[in-house]
């Protein structure tokens, strides 16, 4: 069963919500509602695969938010969210609310390399679906 309560566990001005596959439908959800600066990575194959797109732009541009979609290579070659990239992309990363929702392994990749780029557990909401 998959449950988010995310923005009762914001606890700073800042929010990043990392998703991938069936992940984004409740993180789209939790995107219109965090005060502050909120920002949204939306992991996918491909264009194509960008499910809700139209509604993620006009909800960033309604909110002043921003949307970055991390697609696949020109040969399907997976680009890879490290630590350095996910700070460089966020900057302030340790302060922001984390919120991560998608298949596992991608979960717990994303996880594991936002620990690594220095953001607390307490700051890292996590839920994954799983069979």
């Amino acid at each position: 069963m998959f449950r988010l309560t995310g923005a009762g566990r914001i606890t700073g001005h800042r929010s990043l919500l990392i998703s991938a596959g069936v992940g984004i439908t409740p993180l789209r959800a939790l995107f219109e509602t965090p005060p502050g600066e909120t920002a949204l990575l939306y992991r996918a194959r491909g264009p194509e695969d960008l499910a809700l797109r139209g509604e993620l732009d006009a909800i960033a541009s309604q909110r002043g938010a921003t949307v970055r979609y991390v697609l696949n290579g020109p040969h399907g070659e997976r680009p890879v969210l490290t630590p350095e990239w996910l700070r460089a992309a966020y900057p302030g990363l340790p302060g922001h609310d984390v919120f991560l929702c998608g298949p596992r392994d991608f979960a717990q990749g994303v996880y594991a390399a936002l620990r690594a780029a220095g953001v607390p557990d307490r700051r890292i909401h996590h839920e994954s679906f799983e069979l």
